[in-house]
């Protein structure tokens, strides 16, 4: 079988998370990425410009490792990347606070994506424990 381009790759994750998934899952795979989305409407702070890149990176990494492996557990480890931009931010909040809104994103943004680290802390160890097969197909 040949791999799919990246783009296509993209649109395979986006289509199982979105439509795959079953309810719960679904609706918290759609909230994160539309939390983390939300960036978008702060690229003019270097914390939206930050968060925005992040996910961009992260999207993309799955997206090859989803050519290689298709959608295994091992996809929550680009979610790595979450760990430095959430002590960054962190350690910017006396900054972020002097914008309610920013403020407000931030916390929702930061509170999500602890969540989903520890669920990918979780799927990551499991794939490494063995469970490698693929468990959603587009």
């Amino acid at each position: 079988m040949t791999r799919p381009n990246l783009i296509v790759s993209i649109l395979h994750l986006l289509g199982i998370v979105t439509l795959r998934f079953k309810p719960v899952p679904r609706i918290w795979a759609t909230w994160l990425m539309a939390v983390n989305l939300a960036a978008v409407a702060f690229l003019g702070r270097i914390e939206g410009q930050v968060a925005f890149t992040v996910a961009g990176v992260a999207v993309l990494a799955m997206a090859l490792i989803y050519q290689r492996n298709r959608f295994t557990r091992v996809l929550g480890i680009c979610h790595i990347l979450w760990v430095p931009m959430i002590a960054w931010l962190v350690w910017r909040w006396d900054r972020i606070q002097t914008d309610p809104t920013l403020a407000t994103w931030i916390t929702l943004m930061i509170a999500s994506n602890v969540v989903a680290l520890v669920i990918d802390v979780t799927d990551v160890t499991r794939f490494l424990k063995g469970e490698r097969k693929p468990f959603y197909a587009w």
